[in-house]
């Protein structure tokens, strides 16, 4: 299969080095961005399933590459993009052209993973040890944090991703698709929302609603960390119950000192009362 192209040249390029790099796990190669996506696929579907199709060249039809990505119900439009979002990764000079496409691709990963789970009974820890082949910020694998450094530091979307997809598994909750402008579950839980209902509604009502969210946890829209602040909040909230959090460290400590010098002075007008 050697110098024969599979799929388009980023594909072949990826199993290529999958293949030649699994030997030695401990490579730069074997830990690449392009090994890790064969290997993801090896995880949803098995090594027969992605190897042996690109050894004899099978595309499409029965056994085929592309129908045993589907055969857990990935539709064409999802399997277009994955292909064509690889080429882009693989054809893109700058690290901001390829940001967009690592991100697109470990979704697309997570949600043939979904589709897997929603027809074969999978467990927590199979769901956990996915998280091996995606990019994060506490990844342990200096190879991925490097890469994950270098195209998209800090940012959450695709552990966000997963996250809600998990919480949609363990709700028995049954979506066609994931919106990008949707929070964190937990906070449209704490605020009074069914996420069932808010995942109906359309893009202007989720942004009425996630204003609203915002407000309940007393952060401003136009700040520019609403989102970790958010996250914050929520975290407060589930521990010390129903407190209302500013979601800024600064103001909540503002928020408490005003507690306390009120109670303060109510305990001052009742001694006053009491000695008088």
């Amino acid at each position: 299969m050697q110098g024969t192209i599979f799929v388009n040249d980023a594909i072949s390029y990826a199993i290529n080095l999958y293949l030649s790099s699994k030997s030695n796990p401990n490579s730069e190669e074997y830990n690449s961005f392009y090994s890790n996506i064969i290997k993801a696929l090896i995880f949803i579907y098995g090594e027969l399933d992605i190897i042996n199709p690109y050894k004899t060249n099978h595309v499409s039809g029965m056994g085929g590459f592309d129908d045993n990505l589907k055969k857990y119900g990935l539709n064409n439009l999802k399997l277009d993009n994955f292909k064509n979002s690889i080429l882009k990764y693989h054809q893109e000079e700058s690290d901001v052209g390829k940001a967009k496409y690592f991100v697109e691709i470990q979704k697309l990963l997570i949600d043939m993973l979904f589709c897997k789970a929603n027809h074969i009974f999978m467990s927590d820890e199979e769901i956990e040890q996915f998280k091996q082949f995606l990019y994060f910020k506490e990844d342990q694998n200096n190879f991925k944090l490097t890469l994950y450094s270098k195209l998209i530091p800090n940012n959450t979307e695709v552990m966000d991703y997963l996250s809600s997809k998990i919480f949609i598994k363990k709700h028995d909750f049954n979506f066609t698709e994931y919106k990008n402008i949707t929070l964190i579950p937990e906070a449209y839980q704490l605020a009074g929302y069914n996420i069932v209902e808010v995942m109906k509604m359309s893009d202007e009502e989720i942004h009425n609603v996630n204003n609203k969210v915002y407000h309940f946890f007393r952060i401003r829209n136009n700040d520019l960390n609403k989102k970790q602040r958010l996250e914050t909040a929520v975290n407060f909230y589930k521990k010390y119950g129903k407190m209302f959090t500013s979601g800024n460290g600064f103001v909540d400590t503002l928020l408490l000192s005003s507690i306390i010098a009120t109670f303060s002075m109510f305990l001052v007008m009742i001694v006053i009362k009491f000695v008088s």
